[in-house]
């Protein structure tokens, strides 16, 4: 079974997420553009802080002036870069919220579902699932009977369609406790990672 950042990670490296591939390159373009003309500012910002200074305090205004330039050409990279990020984020959500539209997205959802009965295992032996009102039909009853055999827990369907985008949502047969495993949570559970591996991508290891 997939877990969920080999889920996220497919959506940006096969071909069905060319136009992520797209945005990073032109991000890495860009950040590279960025952090060209950030050092350029510094540099001018140095020279013009070191013309302009009196005799007297020289040696200490150009350090202050030099130190103020630096952080200024820092500060407008790092603003620069998360603006990047933040939009390849956006077109990398984009790409895992078009799940549904994939051939293999009932083996994923199959692999959510295992997911989710397997953390909610010691909370009981019978479980249902809601997916939104599209996906109610994805499964066939046959493949819900052998997901729970092959989990050793009782599964059936939900018919109370979801409000999600995808995914599936898997209840307690009480449904006092859950575990939200729609794409939605999943992203949002794996933001972090994402962003990481992200600014690896577009910054060089995220320096």
């Amino acid at each position: 079974m997939q877990n969920n950042i080999e889920i996220l990670s497919k959506v940006i490296m096969d071909d069905a997420s060319r136009d992520v591939r797209s945005i990073l390159d032109k991000a890495r373009t860009e950040s590279e553009s960025i952090t060209e003309e950030g050092i350029r500012k510094a540099e001018e910002l140095k020279r013009g802080a070191m013309k302009g200074k009196g005799q007297i305090d020289l040696l200490c205004n150009k350090a202050k002036a030099i130190s103020l330039a630096e952080f200024q050409a820092r500060s407008e990279i790092l603003g620069r870069k998360e603006e990047i990020l933040s939009g390849v984020l956006q077109q990398v959500q984009k790409a895992f919220f078009s799940l549904p539209d994939r051939e293999d997205y009932p083996e994923i959802v199959k692999g959510l579902i295992i997911q989710a009965i397997k953390y909610l295992k010691e909370d009981g032996d019978a479980f249902v699932c809601r997916f939104n009102e599209r996906d109610q039909s994805l499964l066939s009853p046959q493949i819900f009977n052998d997901l729970g055999k092959g989990c050793d827990r009782a599964l059936s369907l939900d018919t109370t369609p979801a409000d999600i985008v995808g995914g599936v949502i898997v209840f307690r047969s009480d449904f006092r406790v859950l575990y939200d495993n729609s794409l939605e949570a999943v992203f949002e559970r794996n933001r972090q990672q994402m962003r990481h591996m992200a600014a690896e991508c577009i910054f060089e290891n995220g320096k």
